[in-house]
């Protein structure tokens, strides 16, 4: 199993395997079956080789296109060509501006020809890509493409050269064969990437995943959520508690017999939630992924008006300090538990449920997703301090280490 949170625990995965496929587990199928997947292309989806771009595109338009029903298609087109095709077919012009701004150039080109007649000429002849320091560039038949090491200078003894027309499955490379091509191909790449936003290349520092525009600060600004709001998105809610401490918390109304979710983030993969159980005792649920579950609770609370909430104090080795917080008194401190980061929480915040996968198996058992049967005024997430052993300037450190591959 891969884990959301990154990392292998084969221990972990050993004793849940009876579990695996079913709603508790989250694995990835291993590399064997992405290859029969994308069988007969090499490679994967973060790939630039045929396995990382090559698509099956299905179309079907029984007025237009009946007599060319199970007709296949071998021109070239890339994603980038469905909207002037879409444009085209619908007799549409495109927008020049939007709400007052211009509208970016189209980099597509039509296909619409290539829909009507199999013997229709490419109306593509050129197409860049690049992924993860991948590189790679098709131009009438031909391309280049390279498999990059991560950490490794980006050079141009990678690229290999493949005739796609004889070879649509990259079997043979033909770079040593055709120097002249292939320098010619890799030169385009290098002008195609310059001119397409490309730069810089990822080298495997990750720097691309942390270095944000100035205008998205705010995603890290203190949010209040309101109940009725939907799932807050998961890259947005991620931002509240990504590589840092977060302080929640929920103004409620509480009275004899209320049970439920007060805010929920995160689901089977990892997360987190805070209910109010049998009692009116606040209880707070970490899901570490892998099958650990951390809960700590506080004391019954009195009917009335109430701040519930939790702390996470960050730790060194990206792991969080765990509080239970009720009218701004820790009433409980629980042990370290992982940071959840990378693709966990997998699913959003949701305040007064726990809706789709759950972060807690038997509560969702016993309720499905436990709606609150109180009255939640609010839930606000005021993002808090980093771990201690953060670099104070992420993005400095790993511009610094990637100029080492430049």
């Amino acid at each position: 199993m891969v884990h959301l949170m990154t990392g292998d625990d084969v221990d972990a995965d050993r004793a849940r395997l009876d579990l695996l496929g079913g709603p508790q587990t989250s694995p990835h199928y291993p590399r064997g079956w992405a290859m029969a997947g994308n069988t007969p292309f090499r490679l994967y989806k973060i790939n630039t080789h045929a396995g990382g771009h090559t698509v099956p595109f299905i179309v079907s338009w029984p007025d237009r296109l009946a007599a060319e029903g199970g007709a296949l298609r071998r021109q070239y087109a890339h994603v980038a060509d469905l909207m002037p095709t879409f444009l085209e077919l619908a007799g549409v012009e495109a927008r020049p501006e939007r709400r007052g701004a211009p509208a970016k150039p189209i980099t597509g080109t039509s296909m619409a020809t290539t829909l009507f007649s199999a013997e229709a000429a490419d109306t593509r002849t050129e197409a860049v890509y690049e992924m993860i320091g991948h590189r790679g560039f098709y131009r009438d038949g031909w391309e280049v493409v390279t498999l990059h090491q991560p950490w490794t200078p980006f050079d141009d003894g990678e690229w290999e050269l493949y005739d796609l027309r004889r070879d649509p499955t990259e079997l043979t490379n033909l770079a040593a064969t055709e120097p002249e091509r292939t320098a010619e191909l890799a030169a385009a790449w290098e002008q195609a990437a310059w001119a397409t936003q490309v730069f810089p290349l990822d080298e495997g520092t990750g720097l691309k995943y942390v270095i944000r525009p100035p205008h998205t600060d705010v995603l890290r600004a203190p949010l209040t959520i309101r109940p009725g709001t939907p799932t807050l998105e998961r890259w947005r809610s991620l931002q509240l508690v990504w590589m840092c401490g977060v302080d929640i918390r929920v103004r409620l109304d509480v009275a004899d017999g209320d049970v439920g979710t007060l805010v929920a983030h995160g689901d089977q993969s990892g997360g987190y939630a805070l209910y109010l159980l049998d009692g009116r005792r606040p209880v707070l649920r970490h899901n570490d992924g892998r099958g650990g579950v951390t809960e700590l609770a506080g004391d019954p609370l009195a009917p009335g008006t109430h701040e519930v909430g939790a702390r996470f104090d960050a730790l060194a080795g990206n792991r969080w300090r765990l509080h239970v917080v009720v009218d701004e008194v820790d009433v409980a401190s629980g042990p370290e538990v992982p940071m959840l980061f990378g693709m966990a929480p997998f699913e959003g915040i949701t305040v007064g449920s726990d809706p789709r996968s759950p972060v807690s198996w038997d509560l969702y058992e016993a309720h499905r997703s436990f709606p609150f049967t109180g009255r939640i005024e609010s839930v606000t997430y005021t993002p808090l301090d980093g771990p201690p052993d953060m670099p104070d300037d992420v993005v400095a450190m790993l511009r610094q280490m990637g100029a080492r591959f430049d």
